[in-house]
């Protein structure tokens, strides 16, 4: 689906923003980026994981993990910041190595892309930004509203 929208306004800075903003919720596409499919697509509308278009069940804490390594790319995970992060746990004395089981289940459920979480060794965890992964914004609203008119 295709449409059109007109920004009219004197302020450039602000339709400048308001095109940011709209590209930040997947409404609004730049023609010059072309759009990859990932392989692992991360739906937190649906609370989904999709490896090349199939389900993957996960548990919540899977999930959630996932979702937060995805979220921040390019970015090493210490493993006490993902127990605070993930888990919730902000003291010194729960074990780290919950973490280390819990990548270990993500990875063996995605299979051959399970290098798309990389291991820093002796301090957490890394996923890169690319275009295997993508965590996608909630359905957007021109389609609802589009659905109800027509």
């Amino acid at each position: 689906m295709r449409f059109s929208i007109t920004i009219d306004t004197e302020n450039e800075e602000t339709a400048i923003r308001l095109l940011a903003a709209m590209k930040d919720v997947g409404l609004v596409q730049s023609p010059a980026e072309p759009v990859a499919e990932a392989e692992v697509r991360i739906l937190p509308h649906t609370r989904q994981v999709l490896l090349r278009d199939e389900v993957v069940e996960t548990t919540r804490l899977e999930f959630e993990l996932l979702l937060h390594l995805c979220k921040h790319p390019d970015r090493v995970h210490r493993r006490r910041e993902l127990l605070s992060a993930v888990w919730g746990i902000d003291d010194d004395y729960s074990g780290a190595r919950t973490v280390d089981v819990h990548v270990r289940r993500v990875r063996q459920k995605l299979g051959d892309v399970a290098d798309v979480i990389q291991t820093v060794r002796g301090v957490g965890y890394l996923v890169a930004s690319s275009s295997r992964v993508r965590v996608e914004g909630a359905p957007n609203v021109v389609r609802l509203a589009d659905r109800r008119a027509g």
